[in-house]
């Protein structure tokens, strides 16, 4: 969620533009100094490109078939081969930074410089704070406490205590509870804001209630993942400083439902359904995620059997991996993967992989590992408000925020803005600014900066 921003001083101005030159003499010593190396080192360097491309591609082909072949000693075989390859690049280019010393060193000198001076002059850019408004403190808040997330986060760090210390009312999840029951009894009972400590699984259930009683909604990171906590701006490793969202400012966030169920992070059908629904997924995440997607790219599990459509009329049909989510993820990017930039922008994202081979799916990894995953005959993304999948069958099982559940069809999805009051920590403070130092768009903003035409 993007904030207003604020106006700097004059001295914050003058500080950013010094940043700026510096980062653009750095970024010019930087280049000196690589066309340098490369004018004096010749063949060597020539060499080392050619080594360091061929090892990457064989490195990629082992490591993709380290994960896609059933046999235990050809995964070690494959692992083995990465490490060797990896040492092997390591080694050239060690011997290659002795033998061209002083140019490396300024290389490395001139990058450091240009990352530390360029952040400092692109700070500004962020917002100074969210979109939010202040709140009157609920005089009986609520909080529901699952003291099995996070294998036992909660008490670990004696959330209970620490929250009716606050004057919090908590109750501890019980085996057979029903969290939406429970947080429509004590909202009856006079609670005016109703809180969850726990992961993804247990947020929406409760969250569903707040919208339907107009209550305010917080969410304590007290699970394993807690991908909803992050997007909020919340410090997933400090569970306890979340508490202090009963007495801070409120914010308005976008829902998602499918059927009459909501979900605040995404509803996945298909090979990723099927993760989440394997019996041994919470005890072994990675080797039953491992297990499920091998069985997928080797063509041994069906296609999901839905059909919709895109935005443009195109039918969709038998795609491996169908994800519905509330607001845009990044998933084009694979250093950002899986983020959300904002929960107010009143849409849902679509993204449909239908790679049909083990080959098609591996083109479309390496294109998300250069940022380049387009929409294409393997993969397609797009945002709309609303979507509905049918299917011949009358119920698919789906992961909504991550817990398994079975949905009957047809499927109806949609967005409903803002409807989540959201109450967040008063000393929570916006997240940095994605920072991509080498980007045309970051020269131009330093550019802009150093020569004072930056907007505040």
């Amino acid at each position: 969620m993007r904030a207003d921003f604020t106006t700097p001083g004059r001295s914050v101005l003058a500080r950013r533009r010094a940043w700026a030159w510096m980062a653009l003499a750095a970024f010019a010593g930087l280049v000196i100094g690589i066309a340098a190396v490369v004018v004096l080192s010749g063949e060597s360097l020539i060499g080392l490109v050619l080594t360091g491309v061929l090892g990457l591609l064989l490195a990629a082909a082992a490591l993709w078939w380290a994960f896609t072949t059933r046999k235990v000693w050809k995964r070690w075989l494959n692992l083995a081969l990465i490490v060797l390859l990896v040492g092997a690049f390591v080694v050239d280019l060690v011997a290659f930074s002795l033998w061209n010393a002083a140019g490396m060193l300024a290389i490395v000198v001139a990058a450091l410089a240009y990352g530390l001076a360029s952040r400092r002059a692109l700070t500004g850019d962020a917002p100074a704070a969210r979109a939010e408004r202040s709140a009157t403190p609920p005089a009986r808040p609520w909080l529901l406490v699952n003291p099995r997330s996070g294998d036992g986060t909660a008490g670990r760090i004696g959330l209970v205590d620490r929250a009716r210390a606050r004057g919090v009312s908590v109750h501890e999840l019980a085996p057979g509870d029903d969290p939406a029951t429970l947080a429509r009894a004590a909202v009856a009972a006079g609670a005016d804001a109703v809180g969850v400590a726990g992961g993804d699984g247990s947020l929406g259930l409760v969250a569903a209630v707040a919208v339907e009683l107009d209550v305010p909604f917080v969410c304590v990171p007290a699970g394993t993942r807690n991908h909803f906590a992050h997007d909020l701006g919340l410090e997933r490793a400090d569970p306890l400083a979340a508490l202090g969202a009963f007495t801070g400012p409120e914010r308005r966030i976008d829902v998602g439902m499918v059927g009459d169920r909501m979900f605040l992070n995404n509803v996945s059908l298909g090979a990723y359904a099927d993760v989440v629904a394997d019996p041994g997924y919470r005890a072994r995440k990675l080797a039953t995620g491992q297990l499920v997607l091998q069985g997928a790219v080797r063509g041994e599990r069906a296609r999901l059997a839905v059909e919709f459509y895109d935005p443009e009329g195109l039918l969709h049909q038998e795609v491996l991996v169908l994800l519905v989510a509330n607001n845009k993820y990044q998933l084009q990017h694979a250093s950002q993967l899986g983020a959300r930039d904002r929960l107010d922008d009143g849409v849902l994202q679509v993204s449909a992989l239908r790679a049909r081979t083990g080959a098609a799916l591996a083109r479309v990894v390496a294109q998300a590992a250069f940022g380049r995953a387009g929409t294409g005959a393997a993969w397609a993304q797009w945002e709309t408000t609303a979507l509905r999948v049918d299917s011949k069958l009358p119920d698919l099982p789906a992961g909504v925020d991550g817990e398994a559940v079975v949905l009957s069809t047809p499927l109806e999805f949609r967005i409903l803005p803002r409807a989540l009051r959201v109450l967040v920590p008063g000393t929570l403070r916006p997240p940095a600014p994605k920072h991509r130092p080498l980007s045309l768009s970051a020269l131009r903003r330093l550019c802009a900066v150093a020569l004072g035409r930056a907007s505040a």
